[in-house]
């Protein structure tokens, strides 16, 4: 059996503490992930991208190579797994991010290793829509889209759909549709009994605290609750939800795959709910918002594409964590207020948090594990 090269790449934050804190998650997920692919005995070799030295010594333990990033480059995603593939010869593909997919089991990667090894001419990844991992073989025939690649989020639509290559695209689950994107994604994995030892250690000691958290998964765990989603919400979500919980549920869906198809990159992101804010007032808006509902996923980028705003990982990522006084973007800021002083939870996020990570907190109310 022709066994698939791992390619791990596990790139910096930038220096302030929150996102100091991501970036020990990845890597404390990509450790856990290194371990599930080894157990799988059903890879020819392991390649771990770095910026990070300090961090590769500590992986001395384990049978994987560390190629640290070139000093002084400007990192280019496509370029660099570019770079590695043909470095190391490879031919069949697994690229992953190390905080990709931190609820992926041994079994789940022995499938996935398996059919790269079966196939000929192949993508598999968790979503073609919005790829946080992807296996590829022949990878010689995809390099040129590689290589042009800014970010992994679109390279299989792009392969699919521009290469010709099969894809097949696994069931939607916490497992496929969860990575470690934002800070509260941090926070819902924690409540999730898949995590890996070195994530739930890390997550043990990080001390974060959203009180919005705890009551939306009091309100999941309740009778005849209600609940709201807002961004760019699957129906696959959407149904989770109503099968996991006996909530009423309300569904605002936009914009789904914004990123993948280029739309937001031009500039051409339209939101109604963008529009009825502005006639509202932000403030006004959550009030009505909280006569409709007990609780709500609220996918936030959607409303700042559509605004043309794009402010910097800080400021969405203290945004998330409704930490309004640390946001500069004076529209997000009066946003993350209003969102945290309303008179139901509002749970401030990325798209995890109305795909993934809602799926993350409903396995995990399913299991009882939800309270530490």
């Amino acid at each position: 059996m022709d066994k698939p090269t791992v390619f791990l790449l596990v790139g910096g934050a930038g220096s302030g503490r929150v996102e100091r804190a991501l970036r020990y998650a990845h890597q404390a997920a990509a450790r856990d992930l290194l371990h599930r692919l080894l157990q799988t005995k059903l890879i020819s070799r392991a390649v771990l991208a770095t910026d990070d030295s300090t961090w590769a010594e500590t992986l001395a333990d384990l049978p994987v190579t560390v190629d640290l990033d070139p000093p002084r480059e400007t990192f280019h995603f496509g370029q660099r797994l570019a770079d590695l593939i043909e470095r190391y010869g490879a031919r069949r593909v697994l690229y992953s991010g190390g905080a990709s997919a931190p609820l992926m089991d041994v079994s789940g990667w022995e499938y996935v290793l398996r059919r790269l090894a079966e196939e000929e001419r192949l993508v598999i990844t968790n979503n073609v829509h919005s790829c946080d991992w992807l296996g590829i073989t022949p990878v010689d025939d995809a390099m040129p889209w590689i290589a042009r690649a800014a970010s992994d989020n679109a390279l299989a639509w792009q392969l699919a759909n521009q290469g010709g290559f099969p894809v097949e695209d696994l069931p939607v689950s916490a497992a496929t549709r969860f990575d470690l994107d934002t800070p509260l994604d941090l926070l819902m994995v924690h409540r999730h009994p898949g995590i890996g030892p070195h994530l739930r250690v890390f997550l043990d000691g990080l001390g974060w605290q959203v009180p919005q958290l705890d009551l939306i998964l009091a309100e999941m765990r309740r009778e005849g609750g209600s609940l709201t989603v807002v961004g760019r919400v699957s129906s696959a979500a959407w149904m989770a939800l109503e099968r996991g919980t006996r909530c009423w549920v309300r569904v605002f869906a936009e914009e789904r795959g914004m990123r993948a198809s280029g739309r937001q990159s031009r500039g051409e992101v339209r939101s109604l709910l963008s529009d009825y804010i502005d006639l509202l007032g932000v403030q006004n808006f959550f009030e009505e918002l909280a006569s409709l509902t007990n609780g709500v996923f609220f996918d936030n980028r959607v409303l700042l594409a559509a605004r043309g705003l794009w402010p910097s990982a800080v400021d969405r990522f203290n945004s998330d964590l409704c930490r309004w006084q640390d946001v500069q973007e004076p529209f997000l800021r009066q946003f993350t207020q209003a969102a945290a002083e309303a008179p139901v939870p509002i749970l401030l996020g990325g798209h995890s948090v109305v795909a993934g990570g809602l799926m993350a907190l409903l396995e995990s109310v399913a299991t009882g594990k939800v309270d530490h």
